[in-house]
């Protein structure tokens, strides 16, 4: 029994010094790596990483290759950008929210913890629900599938690469990715790192040829910048709605708070920094296509930041795509890097099996939620059809963060006790709330089926609650037991004794 706790205590020694706590700069890169991940073009320690996780998430591959969307929803430069600049500002009052509720409450997990809190564990179980089943490895498909286009273009260029050499290529990013992120927490550090850096050189590269363009007289769409704007109450709130998307990773930097060294400090200027920090990229970015390109050849290019490159310097053309694969790859490590958090911490609540917060004994990494979403992203890689899913459940990103930003009220008034190092005040929950509700109701009225099916996906969680969660036969925990012994030798997987509480 004394060599069995000494070798416990030895254990825990190891776990403190392998598993350090991320700095403010981490969490903001591990932040902007988030926002700007596969939209407009780790494991956080502190706020570089943090970051760098966060603007890889909101900052992806949207930006470089098709703002189309907002253009096309509006009509006019002047217009177009002005719902930019708005979509992130809308945002701020979300980040605010966010916040006090990180350095408030805190667990990983990130909106999964609060709404399971705020509203109980069904209302929990459907958040983790769709980001694990749908949501994310969704988007780790797209980001894969991205990356993987824009790496092939060149090679095959005029011609568009083979749809098996993309997909294969895309399955390879994601179970590279995986197998990294299942290996090494520092690794996963280190490239969400280096991707922050590169989509921050390619965006500033992109921003330097657009000022260079004004300096040789190209800013004739300045000069009229709202000329042919569309005023449909229709298209400008499809126009929002898309511009909100890019943005779409602000909150991940919550999900693994725990990690976060000095989150009541830290997670507040990680936070903003990346969502303000997001919003001026994206908004000069967008800009400087209008130097080499008019609004028409914006809203035909499948990939603006490879044709404005062509027509500023050709050979740039070749340089371009590169970059926006580093940047979907970004996002993809960063996508992977919080959902398995929020999943794991899900385990540790018994929403999903314990065995999801069973950790690798030596790499301490959360081996089974790496497993399962790169399995997930694969198959929507196969499939094909994840855009169409991120079309029905991109609503369920934002009603997500509505119900975070309802719960900073509600836990004011079931928690008013709890020390809150940061407070967002009445103000930002309160707009918040007014326009996401409104962002909702619009799109109920002028999209109804996508909403529609959305809604379904989300609501077909309550079933596998109330048959595993609710009721859980007795018959599932004994199967349970045998699958979890034998995974616990196959993976040398052990509970997380810093977490585990059953």
């Amino acid at each position: 029994m004394k060599q069995h706790n000494e070798t416990k205590e030895e254990k825990d020694t190891e776990s403190t010094t392998e598993k350090p706590k991320l700095s403010l700069m981490s969490g903001i890169a591990l932040l902007v790596g988030s926002i700007i991940g596969s939209g407009i073009f780790i494991s956080p320690r502190g706020v570089l990483l943090g970051t760098a996780l966060l603007v890889g998430s909101i900052i992806g591959s949207g930006i470089f290759i098709s703002p189309r969307g907002v253009l096309l929803g509006t009509g006019s430069y002047g217009l177009s950008i002005l719902v930019w600049i708005v979509c992130g500002l809308i945002c701020v009052p979300g980040c605010l929210c966010y916040a006090e509720l990180g350095t408030m409450i805190h667990s990983s997990g990130g909106d999964y913890t609060y709404i399971k809190m705020a509203f109980g564990d069904w209302a929990g179980f459907l958040r983790v629900w769709s980001e694990i089943c749908c949501v994310r490895p969704a988007i780790i498909a797209v980001c894969g599938i991205t990356a993987s286009i824009y790496l092939l273009q060149p090679i095959y260029s005029p011609c568009s690469p083979p749809h098996l050499a993309v997909l294969l290529l895309a399955c390879f990013f994601i179970l590279m990715l995986t197998l990294l992120n299942l290996c090494s927490t520092r690794g996963s550090v280190i490239w969400q790192n280096g991707t922050f850096y590169a989509k921050i050189f390619s965006l500033l590269l992109l921003i330097s040829l657009g000022a260079f363009q004004l300096v040789r007289g190209h800013y004739d769409v300045f000069t009229s910048p709202f000329e042919n704007t569309q005023t449909s109450v229709k298209k400008l709130s499809i126009a929002l709605y898309i511009g909100l998307f890019p943005y779409s990773g602000w909150n991940y930097l919550s999900n693994a708070i725990e990690e976060l060294k000095q989150p009541e400090r830290n997670f507040p200027i990680a936070i903003m920094t990346s969502i303000i920090a997001s919003t001026v990229l994206y908004a000069l970015a967008y800009s400087a296509y209008f130097t080499a390109l008019t609004p028409f050849n914006i809203m035909t290019a499948d990939a603006v930041a490879v044709s404005f490159a062509e027509n500023v310097y050709r050979p740039l053309g070749f340089i371009m795509p590169l970059f926006v694969s580093i940047s979907a790859l970004g996002g993809l490590n960063g996508q992977i890097f919080s959902i398995v958090r929020m999943f794991s911490v899900a385990g540790r609540d018994g929403l999903l099996p314990t065995i999801s917060a069973y950790i690798h004994y030596e790499n301490l990494t959360p081996v089974i939620p790496c497993i399962v979403e790169g399995i997930l992203g694969v198959l929507y890689v196969l499939v094909g059809d994840a855009d169409r899913l991120l079309g029905y459940l991109s609503f369920s990103t934002w009603l997500v963060c509505l119900c975070g930003a309802i719960s900073v009220l509600v836990f004011r008034r079931t928690m008013p006790d709890v020390a809150r190092p940061f407070n967002a005040g009445i103000a930002a929950p309160v707009i918040f709330i007014i326009a996401m509700t409104a962002l909702t109701f619009v799109n109920v009225i002028f999209n109804p089926v996508d909403i529609l099916v959305g809604v379904l996906i989300l609501l077909s969680g309550l079933p596998i609650y109330w048959i595993f969660v609710l009721r859980r036969p007795k018959l599932v925990d004994k199967f349970s037991r045998s699958v979890v012994l034998y995974l616990q030798k196959a993976l040398l997987i052990v509970p997380d004794n810093d977490k585990q509480h059953d």
